[in-house]
């Protein structure tokens, strides 16, 4: 339950809408209350002695009904609402972790966090739009029943305070089981998910190597799985629910008893047994509600644990501002690992404002990982990433994030391209026009082939990986940044393709750093260095 409670603080802006729908709900439920009891009332008389009720008491009953009516409905209103701000504030708060705790160096499986962000918090907003109005409203509901019977029937109150004991603690029964079972079944759905997400991402390759019926055989499994770990769920909570329910039966029966041997007048009779069940019912529910949030625990601590990532690079304090003009980019003395493995070991070296700069060297030699610290997407282990300018640094983790973005555009081999349009796609967060758009489609010898207003499909999946790759660096070159780092350029590219490219490299007046094993991508540069 304190991950539940955790969580609020992410919803601290939906606490005054949370706090309108728990008095709605309420106060609901109160009136629903007293129309039954009211109701009740007017048939016992009726039947018991003949009498009619005043105008009074139908004007009562006609205004409980129309309140009741118009709470109803403004309970859906808001509820439902509510829930939508709830998913929605959940999930930015997960996109906003992500950006800055993703990926991490352990290159780990996104689809876990997919699954979170997906799963998880659709289960997360019934709890804070709907079930919280609902167990409060029960215990308000019960503490004005019994304080109404205690008035009237010291003896009723008595039999329907126990009842509401006994219903609270079967509510901790079989907590630990519940809440071991349901952390399994959450997980176990959330592996599925993440299974699910990497195949569809994967499709392709799937068909291509057949791989079709062993992915459907292990989805099946790991479904069934998740399918029996629900189920134990389920058993564990019907047993429990069939107790609460025999609980209730008992107490209603006591309550006839209690009726039956008192000195309550027959006619109000009817009206004191509804005053009693309408007391015990919600709390019924509600203790069923509760003992049915285990899962819901559990979905709470997996957006929880990805809240409290922590992040790739650390925050910037004190930013410093960047000066006009352009830029250079200089490592000094760099070092990374990956976990225990070392990539790069006092790596130096000195972009001068407006060169353009090659870096080659073996496969895992770190040229990979020096496109990455170059737009601090990591920050180094040790030694020094910056911008320089006039013979001073500027190192990138003084620098804010958006005057960074700005700064600096990086083109990594395997970036993604957005499913929409192409303008869509490319033009998003820049200041650029449509013109300069198709100015550089024909710089790339796109022009003719796909225009701004082509549908890419998701990661760009109707595009051959040349196409793709020149679709990343017209997305950079959009932003017109001041330094440009460009990872494998032309790997997938034919001659007269690459040549197009190198053209367009070539004639950019920021500072580029291009990493490349063709050689006449690093032949269009001013020099080489090697890794």
């Amino acid at each position: 339950m304190s991950a539940l409670g955790a969580l609020g603080a992410e919803l601290r802006h939906e606490r005054r809408a949370i706090a309108a729908t728990v008095l709605v709900v309420t106060l609901s439920l109160v009136t629903l209350g007293g129309l039954a009891v009211g109701s009740a009332y007017v048939v016992g008389h009726a039947v018991v002695d003949g009498s009619t009720p005043g105008p009074a008491v139908w004007l009562l009953l006609g205004v409980l009904v129309l309140l009741r009516a118009l709470l109803t409905w403004a309970e859906m209103d808001l509820s439902h609402a509510l829930a939508f701000r709830v998913l929605a504030r959940l999930r930015t708060a997960l996109f906003d972790r992500y950006a800055v705790a993703l990926p991490t160096r352990r290159r780990e499986n996104t689809g876990h966090a997919a699954a979170t962000a997906l799963t998880d918090t659709e289960r997360l907003e019934f709890f804070y739009a709907h079930t919280v109005a609902q167990l409060v409203a029960a215990v308000v509901n019960a503490l004005l029943g019994v304080t109404l019977l205690a008035l009237v029937e010291p003896a009723l109150a008595g039999v329907v305070l126990l009842a509401l004991a006994v219903v609270a603690a079967t509510s901790r029964l079989g907590r630990a089981r519940l809440r071991s079972r349901g952390a399994e079944s959450t997980t176990l759905a959330a592996d599925l998910s993440a299974r699910v997400v990497d195949v569809l991402g994967g499709l392709r390759e799937v068909l291509g190597y057949g791989l079709g019926g062993r992915v459907r055989d292990e989805v099946a499994a790991r479904g069934a799985a998740a399918a029996r770990a629900a189920g134990r769920v389920e058993v564990l909570t019907r047993l429990l629910t069939g107790l609460r329910e025999a609980v209730t039966v008992l107490a209603a029966a006591a309550v006839l008893v209690v009726v039956a041997l008192g000195d309550v007048p027959p006619a109000d009779a009817a009206a004191l047994v509804v005053l009693a069940l309408v007391t015990l019912a919600p709390a019924a529910d509600a203790a069923a509600t509760l003992a049915q949030l285990q899962p819901l625990v559990a979905s709470a601590e997996r957006v929880r644990a990805e809240l409290l990532r922590p992040p790739v690079v650390a925050p910037v304090s004190a930013p410093l501002v960047l000066p006009e003009g352009p830029l250079g980019l200089a490592f000094r003395a760099t070092t990374f690992r990956y976990d225990a493995r070392p990539v790069l070991d006092g790596f130096d070296l000195v972009l001068a404002p407006g060169e353009h700069v090659g870096l080659t060297g073996p496969s895992g030699a770190g040229k990979s990982t020096v496109v990455a610290l170059a737009g601090r997407l990591w920050d180094p282990g040790s030694g020094v990433v910056a911008l320089t300018a006039a013979g001073s640094d500027v190192p990138l983790d003084r620098i804010a994030d958006a005057d960074l973005r700005a700064a600096v555009a990086v083109v990594e081999q395997d970036a993604a391209l957005f499913a929409g349009t192409l303008a869509e796609g490319l033009l998003a967060g820049t200041d650029a026009a449509p013109a300069d758009l198709d100015r550089l489609l024909d710089a790339v010898g796109l022009a003719g082939v796909i225009g701004p207003d082509d549908t890419l499909g998701e990661s760009g999946v109707r595009l051959s990986g040349g196409q793709r790759a020149r679709l990343r660096l017209v997305r950079a070159l959009l932003r017109r940044p001041r330094v440009l780092v460009v990872d494998e350029p032309t790997a997938d590219l034919d001659a007269e393709a690459a040549a197009r490219v190198e053209a367009l490299l070539r004639s950019y007046e920021g500072t580029v750093l291009v990493v490349s094993h063709r050689p006449s991508t690093l032949a269009a540069t001013d020099r080489v260095a090697r890794l």
